[in-house]
């Protein structure tokens, strides 16, 4: 009996020695000094990211495109040289009015900058396309499906001449994004402040557990 007793005893001196050891860590873990170094590290984290929240990067979205000049209703070429910019059918909604274009020449690697002009209603075939802004037949072929058309002006018009019938790609900024909502991870956020809560739920529950025995 007394033997029992003894590794009882031995059990629960080793209980309170553990115990006060995890006392001795946690307190560690929330002495001044590191509880001023803990606050100093999230402060340092919020800054950064609101720094990187303010920073705002353009949402693009890509299309084709070719140079033409529209025939007026009497069959002779408008006055106007355009930049035909040809989107899949589901940027309908994204595309407005005075939204920046990057233009690229493909033949001769040239780059200016204009703006969308007009955006033509609904999603149209190539026939339509042809019919209604009266372009050239031979056009027709550098469409190859239903697409949803805009419609920006040369720059410099000087120019315009020179790159008539020039295929081209199109880069249409169509708003912006902040730069931490494109970084790897950042939707995990949420389960990241999750588990930092419940470290901390953890640490204050033990605290109690220990000053409770």
């Amino acid at each position: 009996m007394a033997s029992v007793d003894r590794s009882i005893f031995r059990k629960r001196a080793l209980d309170k020695y553990m115990q006060r050891q995890e006392l001795h860590v946690i307190l560690r873990l929330v002495s001044p000094r590191m509880f001023v170094f803990l606050w100093a590290l999230l402060l340092l984290f919020l800054g950064a990211g609101a720094l990187v929240w303010s920073i705002q990067e353009p949402v693009l979205i890509q299309g084709k495109g070719v140079v033409v000049q529209p025939k007026a209703a009497n069959g002779k070429n408008g006055k106007a040289i355009v930049v035909l910019l040809i989107l899949p059918p589901d940027q309908q909604a994204n595309l407005k009015v005075g939204q920046p274009v990057t233009i690229t020449i493909n033949s001769a690697n040239i780059t200016f900058t204009s703006t969308v002009q007009s955006v033509e209603a609904g999603v149209m075939s190539p026939a339509a396309i042809t019919t209604q802004l009266n372009l050239p037949i031979p056009l027709a072929q550098t469409l190859s499906g239903p697409s949803v058309v805009a419609l920006a002006p040369v720059e410099p018009m000087s120019l315009a001449q020179t790159y008539l019938g020039s295929q081209c790609q199109a880069q249409i900024q169509i708003g912006t994004q902040s730069a931490l909502s494109i970084l790897p991870g950042v939707n995990n956020i949420p389960g990241y402040i999750s588990t930092l809560q419940q470290f901390f739920n953890t640490i204050i529950h033990t605290i109690q557990t220990v000053l409770q025995h």
